[in-house]
């Protein structure tokens, strides 16, 4: 086969297929039964890729249908992580429905889930079900604190792990969030990269499984940096864990739980050349991370810095006082001049920075549409769409959206005649609103 041919699936699987796509995933048959993030951002990956998604949602559609809507059951939560989809809007307390979207699950090459714990089981949606009738079934789930354990089947959103897991920031006003929920994100991305392994594990053997990828896990990953304990050197979390418990009984002021943490770390990495700094018109972002690019700054801005150029050197204060005052030195420097002036300088001279830009300047930038970083949809109630592009580029392989996210039940009648219904039993279905929604 040629590199430009698409690989279709035989016409009686009933798959939707857009024809002049060639992702990977062409012909794949996916069932999400997902809300919120991580699953459904994780199909809109699959979608993305050619995968046939058929996202089931509640009557009343998707919960992020109705978190902050700009027009009834449309919202930006729901379109930025639903494109491409076929929906599907049932009731899955009608046995009917129950049997339909069962029958759908069995057949799928992939299904997606975040039921709340003991849904599935009760609703026969669960894996040990499902592979009873497709062995070659992929079965993704997406839990809060994974399978074991006290807080396992514990509900669980972004906000909650953050806290549990310790990366909600700390600062001197105390914990907060942060203001994206990277987690589920995160979380997303392993789901999608544990069903490409899957997918991959299946070519060879014909045999389907089960994945989890736990919230609490995500979290960790993303914190992989600092989610460690080495033996040699890990006396001191046991002295801060200790001192917390003190801390927190005595409600002791935020910025001594901040400070004692400080005082405490061993190696803390120094940060005299890394981070935002002001010019005398902004913020610049330099990221000084090795050696050779500190000395290079050091250089450039004038700094009697020992530390950067005798790796034997040490001072005779506190080392960590020591760093703040280089960076003090840095900063007293870099705010003499424009922030052109200092990308001009840096940037030259081969040391990474860059300027503060919010999110709203960002995505006019010629960097983002040079590259097709965003891309234009027509939504058929909202119009155009600029939305972030699928984030991987393939060269034999491509990702394409292949449409905005569906208006709820768009596909519903389509769907269920697929699974084997009437056109009489699903024409009696859709009038008994309870039962499904159907655009």
């Amino acid at each position: 086969m040629k590199s430009n041919e698409t690989l279709l699936p035989p016409a009686d699987l009933g798959y939707l297929v857009v024809s002049e796509h060639r992702g990977a995933f062409v012909g794949l048959k996916v069932i999400e039964l997902g809300r919120f993030i991580a699953v459904p951002y994780c199909a809109q990956l699959l979608a993305d890729s050619g995968a046939d998604v058929i996202k089931v949602e509640p009557v009343d559609g998707d919960q992020t249908r109705l978190n902050g809507p700009i027009i009834p059951n449309e919202s930006v939560q729901f379109l930025n992580k639903n494109r491409g989809k076929r929906s599907v809007a049932v009731n899955l307390g009608n046995s009917k429905i129950k049997s339909a979207v069962k029958t759908l699950c069995e057949k799928a090459d992939v299904i997606i889930a975040n039921f709340r714990p003991g849904i599935a089981e009760t609703l026969g949606l669960d894996y040990e079900s499902l592979r009873k009738q497709n062995t070659r079934l992929i079965y993704a789930e997406n839990t809060g604190y994974g399978t074991e354990g006290p807080l396992a089947g514990t509900p669980a959103l972004d906000a909650a792990i953050q806290s549990y897991s310790g990366l909600a920031h700390l600062g001197p006003e105390g914990p907060s969030l942060h203001p994206n929920p990277i987690i589920d994100y995160m979380a997303a991305m392993l789901l999608s990269w544990g069903i490409a392994s899957a997918l991959y594990h299946r070519e060879r053997t014909n045999t389907g499984q089960r994945i989890d990828v736990a919230l609490l896990q995500a979290a960790l990953v993303l914190q992989n940096n600092h989610a460690h304990h080495i033996d040699a050197v890990g006396d001191w979390r046991t002295q801060y864990v200790n001192f917390l418990e003190e801390a927190y009984k005595e409600s002791n002021p935020w910025e001594n739980i901040i400070g004692r943490k400080a005082e405490l770390v061993p190696h803390a990495a120094p940060r005299a050349y890394y981070g935002f700094s002001q010019t005398s018109d902004g913020v610049i972002a330099i990221a000084a991370g090795g050696n050779s690019l500190q000395k290079k700054m050091a250089e450039l801005l004038n700094i009697n810095d020992p530390r950067v150029t005798d790796p034997d050197w040490e001072p005779l204060e506190d080392i960590k006082r020591y760093h703040a005052t280089v960076r003090d030195e840095v900063q007293s420097v870099l705010i003499t001049n424009t922030t052109e002036h200092w990308l001009e300088v840096l940037s030259g001279a081969g040391v990474p920075c860059q300027r503060y830009q919010t999110l709203e300047e960002v995505i006019d930038s010629p960097q983002i549409k040079e590259n097709n970083f965003m891309i234009h949809l027509e939504h058929e109630l909202l119009g155009g769409l600029d939305v972030v592009a699928p984030p991987v580029k393939f060269g034999e392989t491509p990702l394409q959206a292949q449409g905005p996210s569906p208006v709820l039940g768009k596909h519903t009648r389509e769907v269920l005649l697929e699974a084997g219904m009437t056109s009489d039993l699903v024409d009696e279905l859709v009038n008994d609103g309870d039962a499904v929604s159907s655009d």
